[in-house]
């Protein structure tokens, strides 16, 4: 049956006009129902809404209390594993090159520098300590942060673009706070009460956009230095696994990138005709390239963080001895 003529019309809930629910035998008096609602697709189109099979509130409390007899715990479970992992590694990895404490066991303190492969004549940066930033008696840093590790003078500008980014902070609200710990799903304490407060800090996302933007034609040089060969004067191009790594690197922290929400503002957002004038549709195209990217904005988010990860695992094990891995050479080189 189509739907009225007009769009307002429906059941007053004060009436008392009681109508047959098809779920059941029971007798319901209908409620007032916008009829875009999708709750019912053949009664919301005639203003009925049924009340008798609703789930009742509130809600039960407590710690993963719910009425869902699906596996809801899987997913904040996996992704607290997911990021506790990239979490800890990165950490490490930020600290194993460092100049104290324990860390003086390991790494550049110890003579063997796990940041860049150089053993093939090239140049294969890890991307965890780009761009380099070496302290020490040759550098142009204070004494005061001569024990710094490299990673810790850069680490904060890509850290903070993915723990203020939009599906970041969905992820681990979700995973490490509890906030909410999933639809339907209870938890003992207060719940959800916005970015207030100390969360106002994610308002710097926008910020941290930018620093990620400049940081794609570094890591873009990062990769054409390590298809340049150099030994005893010599000069040759190549292409080595390292080469690839990178270069993939780049892919998918662009395809992260400028997928952002924020970007996709940047280029498009505060624009009222995208079609009258040659920046308007600029914009227009560009706003449309964010948007694809955009569309998988969760898959982008994941897949670099793992690469980013294993791209710097990759020059780790080919420069520590206890993995003993080597950067082989494919194409050119010497």
């Amino acid at each position: 049956m189509p739907p009225p003529p007009n769009s307002s019309m429906s059941i007053k809930p004060r009436e008392k006009t009681t109508a047959l629910n098809p779920r059941s035998s029971k007798v319901v008096e209908p409620i007032k129902c916008n009829r875009l609602w999708t709750i019912d697709n053949a009664l919301c189109p005639l203003g009925v809404l049924w009340m008798a099979d609703g789930m009742k509130l509130p809600m039960k409390k407590g710690l993963g209390a719910t009425d869902r007899v699906d596996d809801w715990w899987t997913g904040p479970t996996a992704m607290a594993a997911y990021l506790g992992i990239m979490i800890l590694y990165s950490t490490w990895r930020g600290f194993m090159e460092a100049d104290f404490w324990i860390f003086e066991e390991f790494g550049r303190s110890a003579g063997n520098q796990t940041m860049a492969i150089e053993s093939e004549g090239s140049h294969v940066l890890s991307p965890l300590f780009s761009p380099l930033i070496l302290p020490g008696e040759q550098s142009w840093l204070p004494t005061q942060f001569h024990w710094m590790s490299p990673a810790m003078f850069i680490l904060i500008f890509p850290a903070g673009f993915r723990a203020t980014c939009y599906y970041y902070r969905k992820a681990y609200y979700r995973a490490f706070l509890q906030q909410p710990t999933g639809c339907a799903v209870s938890v003992p304490w207060n719940e959800y009460a916005g970015e207030t407060k100390l969360l106002l800090v994610q308002n710097l996302h926008r910020y941290f956009l930018y620093a990620a933007l400049a940081y794609l034609p570094i890591l873009s040089f990062d990769v054409w230095l390590s298809m340049n060969f150099h030994l005893d004067g010599e000069h040759s191009l190549g292409i080595s696994i390292g080469t690839l790594v990178l270069a993939l690197n780049v892919i998918l922290l662009g395809g992260y990138t400028f997928g952002c929400h924020a970007f996709r503002h940047l280029v498009g957002g505060n624009s009222n005709d995208w079609s009258g004038s040659a920046l308007g549709r600029l914009r227009y195209r560009l706003w449309s390239f964010s948007t694809n990217f955009n569309e998988q904005h969760k898959n982008w988010a994941l897949y670099s963080l793992f690469w980013v990860m294993f791209a710097d695992f990759y020059v780790y094990a080919c420069t520590d001895p206890l993995f003993g891995w080597t950067d082989i050479v494919l194409w050119g080189g010497l």
